[in-house]
């Protein structure tokens, strides 16, 4: 954005929110001005001889956050900086201010709405937006551009897809990664909501429409890869409390997403009969490339003092999508229960969960996949002293084939249940803190025969012994404990014993907190000895003039390979440091 676009907005902004909301009986009432905020740098560095483990090697980043006051208008304003390759050809910034007054919420630059889980949530948008909450109506309205346009990059040689945060190309040269974002058409959209209600009784429809825009690229590269796409969603949210223990959820929305919006338009040639062909067509025209999904949830809950249950059910077609949202699994069907309930004062509490999803809706695929999940806990708290937890978790997935001429070779099946016990004990006076906490796991993973008649099965058995204690006096804090890993396989058996121990001091009346945390472990591969595994962790924070922030760390990791987690030594140095002033 441009300093004079910028100064524009600014400046508009200020006018809006005072046309809208301004009380001239109230101005001499209210504080003149207030600002408070902050704003702060960190930068981290990793050296690594596997970059494969490593999304970002080096990364920086610059954030800003102010809340400005003036007469009772609240006006916020955010700004991040972030750059993955330590130079400007890769970087991105955003800035963004959400200016607020009484029920009315402008919004301008980079913003994120959040609509409902199936139309509008998770997707940053650099535009305009409003919210209004007059009475009991509940409105909004934005319009910006989801992404700008980027150039097929023909030079990329290398590139794969990492999940996570980053969802980006990367290319690996020399064994180091470098980020691009993919190749795309600018792309805009527009959405809005109208509802009635309070946030314990209310009903929203939502509209939203988004497209990409061809004109925005001209070379021959991105031309002849890249096709526009276009998709329009309408949604409907439903919430209601029913007397004090009885809430009803409802997310229902339907998506109409075409692939290639420069296919021909097909909307006369269809027999089908639409409700509102005519103005459907007007916002998004019907092409060979158009598909019609819809998804949807509705939940039931109860709820008591001692009890409550909660139960949903989900169903989401293949290739349901909208622009509007970051990412979620389609081609999914899904039923939940979630009980819980206490006695005895709360001294004793169960939480539960029972899930069953498949997917394969309409039985396009060859195999459909099932799964399972039951997570069970129990909390036990004998007195202020004393307690434990005991959980169970289980996940079953097998896969079914519809044909028989479908070979069974590629079907999966994985069953895994794991148990855990964590007693513990808390004393606590005036002059210390000590906690002394025990966690056994043990997990059973079977995951069938591979094709060379191997078993996957895994047992993993894991427990530590840990105490922290704090003494009040001097700001001293001490920890140790003890660790024993042991993993079985078919191939390989793996165990792995040490210890942890830390220390943490703060000096100059709190404001420089210094902290050393170790761990060494004595591994063994078949019953023979397969090095050390030894990780050396460093952190400080230094405060001064209550309002400046600087932080540095470094961590150091060894893990040698064992057949098991590691296939070759793993080594990383961990470099970072951080500043940080609010005012």
């Amino acid at each position: 954005m441009s300093c004079k676009t910028f100064i524009s907005l600014l400046l508009l902004q200020f006018f809006v929110c005072g046309a809208i909301g301004q009380n001239i009986d109230l101005i001499g009432k209210e504080k003149a001005f207030h600002i408070n905020g902050g704003f702060g740098f960190n930068y981290t560095s990793t050296i690594t001889n596997d970059s494969n483990r490593i999304p970002m090697p080096a990364f920086w980043s610059a954030n800003l956050n102010v809340n400005l006051d003036i007469y009772g208008f609240a006006v916020p304003l955010s700004a991040v900086i972030t750059n993955g390759k330590v130079n400007l050809s890769n970087s991105f910034s955003q800035f963004g201010m959400s200016p607020r007054y009484k029920w009315v919420t402008l919004h301008v630059g980079y913003r994120q709405y959040s609509y409902s889980p199936f139309t509008v949530g998770g997707q940053t948008f650099m535009g305009g937006g409003i919210e209004a909450h007059p009475w009991l109506l509940r409105l909004g309205f934005f319009v910006g551009q989801l992404h700008k346009a980027v150039a097929w990059d023909t030079l990329s040689v290398s590139q794969q897809t990492i999940p996570g945060s980053y969802p980006t190309n990367v290319s690996t040269i020399n064994g180091n990664n470098y980020y691009s974002t993919q190749a795309s058409y600018s792309r805009w959209g527009w959405g809005a909501k109208f509802g009635f209600g309070k946030e314990s009784n209310f009903v929203d429809f939502i509209i939203f429409k988004g497209q990409d825009r061809p004109s925005s690229l001209k070379d021959a590269a991105s031309v002849t890869n890249l096709v526009p796409e276009e998709n329009l969603v309408l949604g409907m949210n439903l919430f209601q409390r029913i007397g004090k223990h009885l809430t009803f959820g409802f997310n229902g929305a339907a998506s109409i997403y075409t692939y290639n919006s420069d296919a021909s338009d097909i909307s006369d040639q269809l027999d089908v009969n639409i409700p509102l062909k005519g103005v459907l067509n007007k916002l998004i025209p019907i092409r060979a490339t158009t598909q019609f999904q819809w998804a949807g949830d509705v939940s039931l809950g109860v709820n008591y003092p001692n009890f409550s249950i909660q139960t949903q059910y989900k169903h989401i077609e293949p290739y349901f999508k909208s622009m509007a949202i970051s990412s979620f699994l389609s081609d999914l069907e899904m039923i939940s229960v979630q009980p819980s309930w206490s006695l005895l004062h709360q001294k004793l509490r169960f939480t539960n969960m029972i899930q069953f999803q498949h997917d394969n809706i309409n039985k396009y695929k060859q195999l459909t996949t099932s799964r399972m999940l039951i997570n069970s806990s129990v909390s036990v708290n004998l007195s202020n002293k004393w307690g434990f937890d005991v959980s169970y978790n289980n996940f079953d997935m097998t896969q079914k084939k519809l044909q028989a001429v479908t070979p069974d070779s590629i079907k999966s099946h994985q069953l895994s249940n794991t148990f855990t016990v964590a007693p513990r004990y808390i004393f606590a006076n005036t002059h210390l803190t000590d906690v002394v906490s025990v966690i056994g796991s043990y997990t059973n993973m079977d995951g069938g025969v591979q094709s060379n008649g191997v078993s996957n099965r895994i047992r993993n058995f894991y427990t530590t012994l840990n105490n922290s204690l704090g003494l009040a006096k001097g700001g001293w804090g001490i920890s140790s404990g003890l660790n024993y890993n042991s993993a079985k396989t078919a191939l390989n058996s793996l165990q792995s014993y040490g210890f942890i121990a830390g220390v943490s001091k703060s000096f100059l009346n709190h404001t420089l907190g210094l902290s050393n945390n170790n761990t060494f472990l004595w591994n063994k591969l078949d019953g023979k000895a397969n090095g050390n595994t030894y990780s050396i962790d460093l952190t400080g924070t230094y405060c001064f003039k209550q309002k400046h922030n600087v932080g540095f760390g470094f961590n150091y990791l060894f893990s040698p390979a064992n057949g098991v987690y590691n296939t070759r030594d793993f080594r990383q140095t961990r470099i970072s440091v951080s500043y940080q002033y609010t005012f």
